[in-house]
């Protein structure tokens, strides 16, 4: 809980700061380049104002960065399908995807390394996942670190059909489910071969249903985290666990996208992402038509008694948002 809170303030004036200057460098280009620069004048003054943003975040950090890059390739095969819907050709998109990745990547970095510094915290044997939802404009950034996970819900067909005297209209409504963010587990492509690079060890889930671990020792005794990213835990962050995020950006389709849930892998271990979406989207447009809170509740509800058909009196951490797109924050 301390984590995430520390995620939602440092982000906040890092991300403040750094699309300042970016607009700020947007003007002086535009103020400097008239009709008569070309491409190649354009292009390298876009990159030397994009040099110039990343510095000045860059400066407020304390964490290094750099330490997490050469274990991170498993963001390469992430990136590759994350990134799909970002607009290559759009300079300005681009650029700013760029900061807001930078500030969510070093904001949980200094988040993780911050840890060490609370006396009432021992982040070595012990961390936290972390999924943040960004919306800016008319697009979600999405920044994942563990198994925690963001889904949207764009809704295919609604009701409304004709409807005779006396008969009440049926507002059924049915989604497609598209992923947000992907779990890091420990035998994701990418994620597994940073962490046995790293000297770590990666056992296989023991059974359908279950998940990898990530081990110290090859006899597979010492620690057992079952996620490849996490803040915190700083006792496997030298075989490979990392804290920095996977950033990837999704852009709202305004009439058919409606609502995104958050949550954390209690409630997705016997709950698929279509479900939650169908439980959901059943809550806020059938029927009585609760609004998110009550959705949210109904989510949780349903993820807690798969727990206890399951598990018995044993569960996991059960934390879920559900926000509602449309019309949220209209101005942002």
């Amino acid at each position: 809980q301390f984590a995430l809170g520390e995620v939602s303030r440092i982000l906040g004036g890092r991300l403040v700061d750094g699309l300042k200057m970016l607009e700020k460098n947007k003007k002086k280009e535009k103020m400097h380049c008239s009709d008569g620069c070309d491409d190649r004048v354009k292009k390298r003054r876009r990159g030397m104002m994009l040099e110039s943003v990343r510095e000045e975040i860059a400066a407020t950090a304390t964490s290094a960065a750099g330490d997490d890059e050469n274990e991170n390739d498993g963001d390469d095969a992430a990136n590759e399908q994350t990134k799909d819907e970002h607009n290559a050709n759009d300079d300005n998109a681009d650029e700013e995807f760029n900061i807001i990745e930078q500030s969510l990547k070093e904001t949980f970095i200094t988040v993780d390394r911050g840890l060490l510094d609370e006396e009432e915290i021992e982040p070595m044997y012990s961390g936290t996942t972390a999924c943040v939802v960004l919306k800016r404009h008319q697009k979600l950034y999405v920044a994942n670190s563990g198994d925690s996970r963001a889904v949207l819900a764009r809704r295919t067909s609604s009701g409304g059909d004709s409807q005779k005297d006396g008969e009440e209209q049926n507002n059924e409504q049915s989604f497609t489910t598209i992923p947000l963010s992907i779990d890091q587990n420990p035998d994701s492509p990418g994620e597994k071969e940073r962490i046995l690079d790293s000297g770590g060890y990666v056992s296989p889930p023991p059974e359908p249903g279950l998940t990898a671990r990530v081990w110290l020792d090859p006899n597979m005794t010492q620690i057992g985290l079952a996620m490849a990213r996490s803040i915190g835990d700083h006792a496997v962050k030298g075989v490979g666990v990392i804290a920095e995020p996977v950033v990837s950006v999704h852009t709202i389709d305004e009439e058919l996208d409606e609502f995104v849930i958050i949550a954390t892998d209690g409630v997705w271990e016997f709950i698929s992402s279509e479900d939650a979406v169908d439980i959901v989207g059943k809550c806020l447009y059938d029927g009585g038509k609760k609004d998110a809170s009550e959705a949210c509740e109904a989510l949780i509800k349903a993820a807690t008694a798969k727990w206890h058909e399951f598990e018995g009196d044993y569960r996991d951490d059960i934390t879920a948002m559900v926000i509602r797109l449309k019309d949220l924050w209209s101005v942002v």
